[in-house]
């Protein structure tokens, strides 16, 4: 996402490149694993890929977080970014609308039939991957108090806040899971400590705090996360035969310890690599980051209209591991090739 900073870090834009091609493999890569068992050794790439992209949406939030928290903007331009998130929710969403408007055969009438449209994206989101908008909506509206909150605290403040939230919000879920006559009174409630708010807390921690980075610790914490995720689904399949929704840990608003924890380790270990970039390099970094949020916009467009006439044809042909990256590739660099055009147009690139 473009986000708002009075210095650009490199390493960042990286982040905002590899965090929205998660995001679409995160829609199109389940369609291998479930059409698999762990028999066979595709099923087992395909979930360890899977758990790969779950870092898409920490990454995004942990990098907003080191954006926007060093600051203290005013309510005005708290709003102003606010107000322009909604705009790109309503907008966006009215492009889908439309589409699917069209693609059921529907005219003219159907297409400006605005309380309808309204009434929908009221409701939910009008495309799967756009329930982020939502949740960054709610996000850039508590901002200006996250931001204050940020500068008064200290180093210690900060940790505190950042464990009580993945503990709450990430361990203990995953622990219940397993052991449900842990799990606390609905009575006990600590909604400042909610899991996003720390992941967001958490990217501006690792920018401000965090100097001196083992790169070999960061990837066996990478390592030792997605094995434990791809364990744990593979004993998920076991206990229920196969049947119903083993990849238990795909939650979208509590994402689990071990995605968190991956994502924090790619964060560092992107901070520590693209440390000092060539002015080539950066410039080309920075021209791909600016165009991440336009990308997240409309891929899921994309691969609403490639699915069934591009990959399911191939992937009965080919190996649909290899069929979906390449397949996920696709989307992307389509994708791009579009916000790059797009982002020419006057006013554009202020809105995506």
């Amino acid at each position: 996402m473009v986000l708002e900073t009075n210095k650009r870090f490199t390493y960042m834009d990286f982040i905002r490149i590899a965090a929205v091609f998660f995001v679409i493999v995160n829609h199109t890569n389940s369609d291998v694993f479930q059409a698999s068992t762990p028999a066979k050794a595709t099923w087992w790439f395909s979930i360890l890929w899977y758990y790969i992209s779950k870092m898409g949406v920490p990454l995004f939030v942990m990098v907003s977080g080191a954006c926007l928290l060093p600051k203290v903007d005013p309510y005005q331009k708290a709003f102003k970014r606010a107000a322009r998130i909604g705009a790109v929710l309503i907008l966006f969403s009215y492009f889908y609308f439309i589409a699917y408007v069209l693609q059921n055969y529907g005219g003219v009438k159907d297409i400006l039939n605005l309380l309808g449209f309204f009434k929908i994206i009221w409701q939910t989101p009008i495309t799967d991957s756009y329930w982020y908008l939502y949740f960054y909506l709610g996000l850039m509206l508590m901002l200006p108090f996250l931001q204050r909150l940020a500068k008064s605290m200290q180093k210690k403040d900060m940790l505190y806040f950042i464990i009580l939230s993945f503990a709450f919000g990430a361990v203990w879920p995953l622990i219940t899971h397993y052991a449900p006559t842990l799990s606390m009174s609905g009575y006990f409630s600590v909604p400042l400590f909610a899991v996003y708010l720390g992941i967001f807390f958490a990217g501006y921690y690792l920018q401000k705090h965090i100097t001196r980075i083992n790169r070999v610790l960061c990837v066996a914490v990478i390592v030792l996360s997605l094995a434990a995720s791809v364990l744990l689904t593979y004993h998920e399949y076991q206990s229920l035969n196969g049947a119903g929704q083993y990849w238990f840990m795909d939650d979208r608003t509590m994402p689990p310890i071990f995605v968190i924890l991956c994502a924090m380790a790619v964060m560092l270990l992107s901070k520590s690599v693209i440390a000092e970039p060539t002015k080539k390099t950066k410039s080309h970094l920075q021209t791909l980051g600016g165009c991440a949020f336009g990308i997240y916009l409309i891929q899921d467009f994309l691969i609403q209209q490639s699915r069934y006439t591009l990959f399911a044809p191939l992937a009965r042909q080919f190996n649909p591991m290899v069929v979906v990256f390449l397949w996920e590739t696709g989307i992307f660099l389509v994708a791009l090739m579009i916000i790059l055009l797009v982002r020419k147009l006057p006013g554009v690139k202020k809105l995506i």
